[in-house]
């Protein structure tokens, strides 16, 4: 069975990986309500605070985490094929 999806770490240190994705979590949920506020155009101290918040907390991810890439060409190929049933895996 083929695989659609890779894995990368950008750490080989576990518990920084760990640090990396906890903070990656909180990054995202800063990320949403900014993007909520964007959208409300309400750009006072609630937008600048979380767009501030997710740019602090997102580095470590971006320096420590583990993010996955799907290889959507490959993915295409096998729905039009239909080779797998479960896409990712």
């Amino acid at each position: 069975m083929k695989r659609y999806s890779e894995i990368h770490h950008n750490s080989n240190i576990i518990p920084l990986r760990w640090i990396g994705n906890f903070l990656g979590e909180y990054a995202g949920n800063h990320l949403v309500k900014a993007i909520d506020l964007d959208e409300e155009e309400r750009y006072g101290i609630a937008y600048k605070y979380h767009a501030k918040l997710w740019k602090v907390l997102n580095k470590p991810y971006e320096w420590w985490g583990t993010y996955y890439t799907i290889d959507l060409e490959r993915f295409k190929e096998s729905l039009e094929d239909g080779e797998s049933k479960d896409p990712l895996y």
